[in-house]
């Protein structure tokens, strides 16, 4: 039963991800304003979006999927995935938030699924780590400015 759910839960993701995406068969990085430039939203993949202050960790070996830049909401997200499980996702993030000048409010979680909060550098932070399979996790993060 459990292996169901997180069976759909991933599929659910990868398709998420996929939509986000524009479902583009190119690994190039790619931006995408939605319904005009007034909209204030930026669609991508692929790289860290503008947005993301420099002294937030990611490591070397994550990979962007896709991403959002909201300005009229201050608000930034992004798809990491990882090829590590999440208790070693969360000690990155524990280990690396604080050196890079964050402040974690809240870390709490299961061996499968994980939620930190922290702020810092001007903005609320928030991540959210699922386990993906063997070895391999996925984070989505959502920083709002402050």
């Amino acid at each position: 039963m459990q292996t169901n759910r997180l069976l759909i839960a991933v599929a659910a993701l990868i398709v998420m991800v996929l939509v986000a995406a524009g479902c583009g068969g190119s690994s190039e990085d790619t931006t995408t304003t939605a319904d005009g430039d007034a909209s204030g939203v930026v669609f991508g993949r692929g790289s860290v979006p503008e947005t993301v202050p420099d002294s937030f960790p990611i490591p070397d070996e994550a990979v962007i999927g896709a991403t959002l830049i909201d300005t009229n909401r201050g608000l930034t997200e992004m798809i990491i995935t990882f090829p590590a499980a999440v208790e070693a996702v969360v000690m990155y993030y524990e280990d690396n938030l604080p050196l890079g000048g964050y402040e974690i409010t809240e870390s709490d979680g299961t061996d499968g699924e994980w939620a930190m909060k922290f702020n810092g550098e001007g903005i609320d932070g928030e991540i959210r780590i699922k386990a993906g399979g063997s070895g391999v996790s996925s984070a989505t993060v959502r920083l709002t400015d402050v």
